[in-house]
């Protein structure tokens, strides 16, 4: 770091000026830190988070998603996240959330929790789920799963009933959930055009 910035090691932090601290920060951007270990986390696995779903609902179409191993404040975490849809699931109902940390089932307080959050920040009618008020959980014949595994879950409260909202496992929720949300959207895209073929033949 300190040949990258040009700065001497032996140098006390407390003794630098400002623009040694912006190349310092440059400096840590460029190197490439390696990923945390990954056997302190307990994941539930691909394998496992689809044939949950298959062994709880009747579906069309799974597909999930596990996020590489990222960090908040010095903890690893990783999130995986499931999509089940069609089958049997309420066509003009919520989507069902299904939310898990460490492998246990977060059942109450589901408006507080990062999980949701993240959820609802996701543009859902990109990728064919309706969102009628432009926003919030989506509406549509579909479960989503997400789960959070990490060394120290920052749960918002004592009580350990959501996930509070930092930044980073928002962001990873994020993109796990537009992951799983790419593939249903091939799914519909190829289904609609199966359709119409066999309108036309």
């Amino acid at each position: 770091l300190c040949s990258l910035s040009g700065i001497d090691p032996e140098r006390a932090p407390s003794g630098l000026d400002h623009e040694e601290a912006k190349r310092l920060l440059a400096a840590f951007k460029q190197v490439k830190v390696k990923s945390p270990p990954v056997d302190c986390l307990s994941p539930i696995g691909e394998e496992l988070v689809k044939a949950g779903l298959e062994k709880e609902y009747r579906l069309d179409f799974i597909a999930t998603t596990v996020r590489p191993v990222a960090v908040y404040l010095g903890n690893p975490f990783l999130v995986e996240v499931g999509l089940g849809y069609g089958g049997e699931m309420e066509k003009e109902g919520r989507v069902e959330i299904l939310r898990f940390a460490n492998r246990v089932p977060l059942v109450y307080q589901q408006g507080a929790c990062a999980i949701t959050h993240a959820l609802e920040a996701v543009p859902w009618k990109n990728y064919s789920l309706a969102q009628p008020s432009g926003g919030g959980v989506p509406v549509g014949q579909a479960v989503l799963l997400v789960h959070v595994a990490s060394t120290n879950i920052p749960f918002t409260s004592e009580s350990k009933d959501a996930v509070a909202d930092v930044p980073e496992i928002l962001t990873e929720i994020d993109l796990g959930l537009k992951e799983v949300a790419r593939k249903l959207r091939r799914y519909l895209t190829r289904q609609s055009a199966l359709s119409e073929r066999r309108e036309k033949e």
